[in-house]
């Protein structure tokens, strides 16, 4: 799955026909993967087929329906659709996970002494929240 990756010659229609068979839809003729697509997105058939084709761009509370359906963002379907130009989207960097041992070497916590601290005073700054 591209998670909506951007190629500025490609059209919404090419994008789409992309996302949807890496996510497994097969869309021949008689494959059923439009109608399959459709209905997940609850949107008619000929939505579908006038968008993969380019006939049609998609308005914005169809660009939802399709976000939806796709699992990803809204907004990189209304880039895709011309609807936001794409410096609207974050970078799609997220940061990895760590480890609390991690975070706390990050911050240039190394002993285990110091370590315990400042877990402590986390756990007493944040304890009225829970509370």
């Amino acid at each position: 799955m591209t998670n909506g990756s951007h190629r500025p010659d490609e059209t919404f229609g090419e994008w789409l026909t992309r996302e949807l068979i890496a996510r497994g839809y097969d869309l021949r003729e008689r494959g059923g993967g439009r109608r399959a697509f459709a209905d997940k997105a609850e949107l008619g058939p000929a939505i579908v087929s006038r968008v993969l084709r380019d006939t049609a761009v998609p308005d914005i509370k169809t660009c939802g329906k399709i976000a939806r359906a796709l699992s990803i963002p809204t907004g990189i379907v209304l880039v895709r659709a011309g609807h936001l130009p794409a410096d609207e989207l974050p970078t799609g960097i997220t940061p990895a996970a760590i480890s609390q041992r991690d975070a706390l070497a990050a911050l240039g916590v190394h002993t285990e002494a110091d370590r315990v601290a400042v877990l402590a005073l986390i756990r007493a700054l944040t304890s009225h929240r829970e509370s």
